[in-house]
Formats: C-alpha cells, structure tokens, sequence
C-alpha cells in the first residue's frame, strides 16, 4: 500500500514538472517572440519623427489568422509581437489542455470532466 502511494506521488510531481515546464516554455517563447519583434520595429521605425499633426491608421487589419500570418509571412514586426501575444494566450489553454490528459492518466474521472468543461468554455471564448 506505502509504495503504491509513493508511485502516486511521484506520479503527479512529474506531471507537475511537465505542466510546469510546459508554462514556463510557452512564457519563454512568447515574450522571445514579442523581443524579436520589437527589436525589428525599433531597427525599422526607431529613428522615425512621429507626425501627430495627420491621423494615419494602420494600414493592416490583424483581426483574423489569415491577416496575421500574411504580415508574419511578410516580416512585418507588429505582426510577430501579435504572434508573441498569441503564443502567450494559448499557453495557459495548452495546459488545461494537457491536464486533461494527465487526468485521464490518473483515471481521475471527475477532473477530467471538469477540466474538459473548463477548456471548452475557454475555446468557446476564443471564437465568440
């Protein structure tokens, strides 16, 4: 029964090192990302005189995927640190995501249940 418990034990501190990992990779990449991007616009814009005299709006529309990848595509740097943005959004959902899984594992079928509502109220958010 003790080393039944302990494997138990062991078991979810490796899903805890995976899940945590797993966050601290996607914090990592994101802001990566948003860095690259931000160093492309400075070398791109940075010594440019702002006008505040003329209203210019930005002549890019990110509001869908296609648009983004399209800029991203096309090295524009707002368009990567959207990309950084994202990458920063879906991290916490990669992970309930993969809780679902963890607790599958675990055959914590009440969790499971939980978890899966929760990720589908989060995608549902997404596209609403």
């Amino acid at each position: 029964m003790i080393k039944k418990h302990a494997n138990k034990e062991n078991m979810d501190r490796s899903i805890e090192v995976i899940l945590g990992n797993l966050l601290k990779i996607g914090v990592l990449a994101a802001g990566s990302v948003v860095i690259i991007g931000a160093v492309l616009f400075l070398v791109r814009h940075g010594l440019e005189t702002p006008s505040y005299h003329i209203f210019k709006p930005d002549s890019f529309n990110f509001s869908d995927f296609s648009n983004l990848f399209r800029g991203i595509i096309a090295f524009h740097s707002v368009s990567i640190m959207e990309l950084g943005i994202l990458i920063l959004i879906t991290t916490p959902v990669l992970r309930v995501f993969f809780s679902v899984f963890a607790f599958v594992y675990e055959k914590d079928y009440m969790y499971v249940a939980f978890t899966v509502i929760v990720l589908f109220v989060l995608i549902f958010s997404f596209f609403s």
